[in-house]
């Protein structure tokens, strides 16, 4: 048992669909936060450098709108990003429980570089902050007093040229962290997806220089590119009116921008998909997961022709329309991915039902042995003169009627307890005066008797 096996324990069904369910809702969170932080980190920091090279104040601003739009606020990063990003690894964790596979500790080394790359993203955020601060700063205060060698002056130097450095290391460190946790993030969702090559995969370096990660991590940039276009038109031109004081200069950047990044990761992104799907074991493959591939594929199809107009025809009315079938478009894939994975963990998950199964059933037998209640006496005293396991005698036979209660011991114990004439076919069962945990015991005894008979 590796490491991560002792984070969790088995699942029982119930609550693998129910890790499946948290699974699919956190990835749809996970999903489209960090692609939007990727496109936003990335553009922001070339318009940052671009604007400070050419000293133009159009893509200055446009960085610090980027930045400050696409990653809406600290709380949201905690929300949409930790918490996800987290979950996603405990549940990881829960589906592959025992499997011979490197995927979970590569997915923790993703969640930890993806929680590093939100903290230096949010510095370099906060930068933009500060620098409105101090021009705000500057231009309500007289000229002279910015101006000459004394102490005042100097330090409010040392401020300025410690920011920038700050917005440069922290831009910088940040996007490419965030870049390097994707594309791991990218080859362990691939990996865990292909358990005919959970054996074979060893190291992280296997999987780096996998062709399966490349394409998973093309379609998760496409992806991220689209989403990040289709974010910009909607912050920029729809969201609450749209941002204030664009001049048609401002706009057309904007606008550029957006349709370029959406409609040339629009062209990558069909072709990734396809062959992210070909690299798929046939195991994991069925018509379900077929089926949400094509459905995602005629998403893009519509989605990118609203995008086409939109850049076209600066049709900006459909911003919001692009964002929500964005949106869509991300759900099924999430599905599709989730239903892939399904598919390949299927035998793992029965596996772990069963281990599960069976710790409940020790934990159950120590329950019993530490109640005090002979229920061996009880049964032959109380039950044997009408009942037997196998056939019928005043009551019926126990592997008759101990299997309808489906192993719930406590409605069982509540029968025997107060019993209830049910089959007309034989006499009224008389109450044996039990104590609650003398019937407890008999209710559970039984149920573990008739299980071993089978």
């Amino acid at each position: 048992m590796n490491f991560f096996d002792e984070l969790v324990i088995p699942a029982s069904e119930n609550h693998v669909l129910l890790i499946k369910y948290m699974l699919t809702i956190s990835l749809l969170l996970f999903i489209p936060y960090i692609s939007m932080l990727l496109g936003a980190t990335f553009i922001s920091t070339h318009f940052r450098k671009k604007g400070k090279n050419e000293k133009n104040n159009l893509y200055m601003r446009f960085a610090k709108d980027v930045i400050e739009k696409l990653t809406i606020t600290k709380s949201a990063e905690l929300a949409l990003g930790t918490i996800p990003a987290i979950s996603v690894f405990f549940a990881y964790a829960q589906l592959l429980y025992t499997a011979k596979t490197i995927s979970i500790g590569m997915l923790a080394l993703s969640v930890v570089m993806f929680i590093i790359s939100f903290v230096f993203i949010y510095k370099y955020r906060n930068t933009f902050k500060l620098e409105g601060i101090m021009n705000a700063f500057k231009s309500i205060s007289p000229k002279d007093a910015l101006t000459g060698e004394n102490e005042n002056v100097q330090e409010i130097k040392e401020f300025e040229e410690n920011n920038i450095s700050t917005n440069s290391i922290s831009g910088t460190t940040g996007k490419w962290m965030l870049l390097s946790a994707a594309y791991i993030f990218a080859g362990t969702m691939a990996l865990a997806s292909s358990p005919d090559k959970w054996a074979d995969v060893g190291n992280i370096l296997q999987v780096i220089f996998s062709w399966q990660t490349l394409f998973s991590f093309g379609a998760l940039i496409s992806l991220a590119g689209i989403i990040t276009g289709g974010a910009i038109m909607f912050y920029f031109f729809s969201w609450d009116g749209g941002l204030k004081d664009m001049t048609e200069e401002y706009a057309a950047l904007a606008k550029t921008v957006a349709g370029k990044v959406a409609l040339g990761s629009g062209i990558m992104f069909p072709l990734m998909l396809i062959i992210s799907y070909a690299y798929l074991p046939m195991e994991s493959q069925s018509p379900t997961v077929f089926f949400y591939m094509v459905t995602v594929l005629i998403l893009f199809l519509i989605a990118g022709n609203f995008i086409y107009s939109m850049f076209k025809n600066s049709d900006y009315n459909s911003a919001t329309t692009v964002f929500i079938l964005v949106f869509v478009l991300v759900l099924f894939n999430v599905i599709k991915d989730q239903a892939a994975f399904g598919n390949a963990v299927h035998k793992n998950t029965q596996e772990i039902n069963k281990i599960a199964a069976d710790e409940e059933k020790q934990v159950r037998s120590k329950t019993m042995q530490t109640t005090g209640v002979n229920v061996e006496e009880i049964f032959k005293q109380k039950c044997s003169a009408c009942h037997k396991f196998d056939q019928k005698l005043v009551g019926p036979a126990y592997d008759q009627t101990v299997p309808k209660y489906n192993g719930d011991a406590q409605k069982l114990a509540e029968y025997i307890f107060n019993p209830q004439k049910i089959d007309p076919n034989f006499p009224p069962m008389p109450n044996q005066g039990l104590k609650k945990k003398e019937a407890n015991a008999m209710a559970q005894w039984l149920i573990d008797q008739v299980s071993k008979k089978k």
